[in-house]
């Protein structure tokens, strides 16, 4: 699953087209049906959907409810494309970084109005709320939410002499010698397997320094790479990645080699896992998921965990849909409680608000996850970062510092380089 993916380029350049076709309200009247375009993966792919047009058809009986599932590769391509359309339709699902672009094209309907309608949205997590605002408006509502923690095995923390998880950075650092002692006979261990390229896991650390990706005024993106905080936490980005994972993991990202498979081989005695991972790992190896524990990275401070990125899908309404009233009310079903709730016990994605996680019947993995949640920072809510992601560019940013690249230099490369990326776009709605 891929919802904080973004596609080629070719999809930013077509925004323009879209911006003339969704800029203005729909004049269609009314219709008796409802189109949804969901992601595979989430909750539209799973047979509980059903229970959102139910409860949808009791308050609409003679609305006939269509939920068509897409695929993630090439999704903003055909979501520009759709939504630009005098039929497009009426409801999307979208990753959190395709948000700012199909909102910034004038492809989505304003909701701010509606917002309070919303079974507690002064409470959405702050990682899915951001990107669903554009310039201070709603144009989305969050959907689903994802975040990770950290997966060790008690097993080797039992052998190297580690009586419970680290409670702050440099403890965590202090286990990650010790571990490696205790594994020398292991050719190319990790004591904590992490890419350089897993600017997900990298950000944070600057966050916990008291920094921030961008800053934004007068809808005016400046990034911030370069400030004391940023550049004080890319040192501890590297310190940690370079004493606690292998040398050849610099270079690399989560799926090349694959992060799950090192953990179930018994390379690795900590990765940095989404809530579907422990899964994956007991299909390669089911003693190793078995012996698995699970804990929040932790910060600088003893009980002030660094603050997480949060990726996800939200959802918004075509601006050129004729069935805006209609579609407000399926949203307010899909983002309400209830449905939240059984959502996350069928597919182990964060409900959009904390307290919506069930008491019962929940993976420790996710509880820890929406734990971790609370405390989190929204990515830029511009065009802007779907550019940066899809060249790549956080991921090579991040195993450059890894690799020892002058933190000065390189944060002031950064910043001139994301800070146009960030306005290149902005402003078209």
């Amino acid at each position: 699953m891929k919802p904080w993916k973004t596609v080629a380029l070719v999809a930013a350049i077509s925004l323009s087209a879209a911006a003339c076709g969704g800029s203005g309200p729909s004049k269609a009247a009314p219709t008796n049906k409802l189109t949804v375009w969901m992601m595979t993966g989430g909750p539209g792919d799973n047979k509980i959907i059903g229970d959102v047009t139910k409860q949808f058809n009791e308050k609409h009986p003679d609305v006939k409810v269509t939920v068509e599932v897409q695929q993630w590769d090439n999704i903003v391509t055909k979501l520009t494309t759709a939504l630009a359309s005098d039929n497009p339709p009426d409801i999307v699902e979208m990753g959190n970084t395709q948000t700012p672009m199909l909102t910034a094209s004038g492809a989505l309907a304003e909701l701010t109005d509606k917002k309070g309608e919303f079974e507690s949205s002064d409470q959405w997590l702050a990682g899915l709320a951001g990107p669903s605002t554009y310039q201070d408006k709603l144009y989305a509502t969050p959907l689903y939410g994802g975040t990770k923690v950290v997966m060790y095995s008690k097993k080797m923390f039992a052998a190297a002499g580690i009586a419970k998880p680290p409670a702050t950075v440099d403890e965590l650092v202090a286990d990650c010698g010790k571990l490696a002692k205790a594994h020398t006979a292991t050719p190319n261990f990790s004591a904590f397997y992490m890419p350089g390229q897993y600017w997900f896991a990298g950000m944070p650390f600057l966050f916990g320094k008291g920094g921030t990706i961008a800053t934004d005024k007068d809808n005016k993106w400046t990034a911030q790479m370069s400030s004391p905080e940023n550049q004080a936490g890319l040192a501890e980005w590297k310190k940690f990645q370079n004493a606690c994972s292998t040398p050849s993991s610099i270079g690399a990202n989560t799926d090349s080699p694959d992060q799950d498979q090192i953990f179930a081989d018994q390379k690795a005695a900590m990765i940095y896992v989404k809530a579907w991972e422990p899964g994956a790992v007991a299909e390669k190896n089911a003693k190793a998921a078995s012996d698995a524990g699970y804990f929040i990275m932790p910060g600088y401070e003893a009980g002030k965990p660094l603050p997480v990125i949060v990726a996800g899908s939200t959802i918004g309404i075509a601006q050129n849909s004729p069935n805006k009233d209609m579609a407000v009310d399926w949203l307010k079903i899909i983002t309400g409680k209830t449905f939240q709730q059984t959502m996350t016990r069928t597919i182990h994605q964060l409900p959009v608000v904390a307290s919506f996680l069930p008491t019962g019947n929940v993976p420790e993995v996710l509880k820890l996850g929406a734990q971790a949640a609370t405390v989190s920072q929204a990515l830029p809510s511009t065009p802007g970062e779907a550019t940066l992601e899809t060249e790549s560019y956080n991921e090579q940013f991040f195993s450059k510092i890894a690799k020892g690249a002058d933190i000065a230099g390189a944060a002031k490369d950064y910043d001139k380089h994301a800070t146009e990326a960030f306005n290149a776009q902005s402003g078209q709605r």
